[in-house]
């Protein structure tokens, strides 16, 4: 199926049919899919959210990377094999759930998008943990940060 950037359901397109776009960026974004507590030897688990936001009226923001690393660096998954198109303030979330284990203390996301020279707001990029240990819940959250290269 052949997507159209004017096509009102579109998605996702093909990283051949990206516009010509003059801003790419490259997020980094921490994530802790477990944490520490008491002592180095006893962990509690986390589900994590990586959010994207959109937070223009007028543009639209194309994703053409979002890859979830674990402590050592190595890459655990890609979430996406097409570019994510998010018009105007649309958002989208990918979830690594609290079995999941792998990401450690040092688990991060990277981030990489495109938009247009007159792009008013870049998108708004964080993660959320949520968690439970005993009988209590907590979440919290870190933002992303542009990687300067």
């Amino acid at each position: 199926m052949n997507l159209h950037f004017d096509d009102p359901d579109t998605f996702f397109i093909e990283k051949a049919e990206l516009p010509d776009l003059e801003i790419q960026k490259d997020i980094y974004v921490p994530a802790y899919s477990n944490l520490y507590y008491e002592c180095d030897v006893q962990k509690t688990y986390f589900a994590v959210i990586l959010s994207l936001r959109n937070i223009t009226f007028t543009d639209s923001i194309y994703f053409d990377r979002i890859e979830y690393y674990d402590s050592e660096g190595k890459l655990l998954r890609e979430f996406i094999e097409k570019v994510l198109v998010l018009r105007p303030m649309e958002s989208i979330e990918y979830i690594v759930e609290s079995p999941d284990k792998k990401g450690g203390p040092g688990a991060n996301f990277v981030v990489s998008y495109w938009g247009r020279s007159n792009l008013k707001n870049p998108p708004y990029i964080e993660a959320i943990m949520l968690g439970n240990f005993a009988n209590y819940g907590f979440s919290f959250s870190s933002p992303g940060i542009e990687i300067i290269k």
